[in-house]
């Protein structure tokens, strides 16, 4: 298995998100990403934080085709956080 690319892994999960408004297609998006950052033997909140920071840099870059990225990104963090 090819060693994985957590900033490619990033980027190609931000292009894509950035490219829909299906709100399902960005969660799946982000769920896949998590996955294989994970899997790179990242701790579950290392990969997340490591997410968010990239997906709140390319909403500060590009706020019109991020909209639906961060909302889904929110709902995210509101039930990871909830108990």
């Amino acid at each position: 298995m090819p060693e994985i690319n957590p900033i490619e892994v990033i980027a190609e999960c931000i292009e894509k998100c950035k490219a829909t408004t299906d709100r399902d297609l960005i969660a799946h998006c982000i769920s896949e990403a998590l996955g294989f950052l994970q899997i790179d033997e990242e701790p579950e909140s290392e990969a997340f934080q490591m997410l968010g920071g990239a997906i709140e840099d390319a909403v500060q870059e590009d706020p019109v085709r991020c909209a639906a990225l961060l909302e889904v990104w929110r709902d995210l963090e509101q039930q990871r956080q909830t108990p």
